[in-house]
């Protein structure tokens, strides 16, 4: 998607290196499951692993969803953004679901911190603080970075703690004009 600047110039380009992604209600939808009376969130370990394929896919909102997130990962990727999830779910429930709708191949295993990764522990559970680290590892700066979530109090901190730029989610996962707006940047 062509970018005007405020000098009037366009291009296709992307101004980001990295995006950190939240996962539940943000990429995912977490859906009732009525058989397990209860969400499939991804700290819901058991109820999250032993879904059927067709529920994943409910999980992140259908096919049709998960294509167009495709597309706005697909085109992150041509323009050599870096891709991270930061999450309080599970980390091996959320690479079994990326990998069940075949959006795994986006997100590299060592950029995945999910409430059981050591790094997000030592971290405090802040996605903030997780996230100014990485961009230093990474020699990134904070106006490099964009932080995708729907929790208020994680968007909050990282805007206090100048973490990196901010994208809140307003609904249960990302909405086709969300994503058509991450596309614009």
């Amino acid at each position: 998607m062509a970018v005007v600047s405020s000098d009037g110039m366009v291009s296709d380009g992307c101004a980001l290196k990295a995006v950190f992604f939240d996962f539940d209600s943000t990429l995912s939808m977490p859906q009732f499951i009525k058989r397990a009376g209860d969400y499939a969130v991804a700290d819901r370990v058991e109820l999250c692993m032993g879904l059927e394929d067709d529920e994943v896919f409910a999980n992140f909102g259908g096919a049709a969803r998960v294509g167009r997130i495709r597309e706005t990962l697909e085109r992150l990727r041509s323009h050599d953004v870096t891709l991270f999830i930061i999450s309080l779910g599970v980390s091996r429930v959320i690479r079994h679901h990326l990998d069940v709708v075949g959006l795994g191949e986006f997100f590299a295993s060592q950029l995945l911190f999910g409430q059981d990764s050591p790094r997000l522990a030592r971290a405090g559970h802040k996605k903030a603080v997780l996230i100014q680290q990485l961009l230093q590892e990474h020699s990134m700066e904070p106006e490099d970075a964009l932080f995708v979530d729907d929790s208020r109090t994680h968007i909050q901190l990282c805007r206090r703690l100048g973490a990196c730029d901010v994208f809140q989610v307003e609904g249960n996962g990302l909405t086709p004009k969300e994503l058509d707006a991450l596309d614009a940047r």
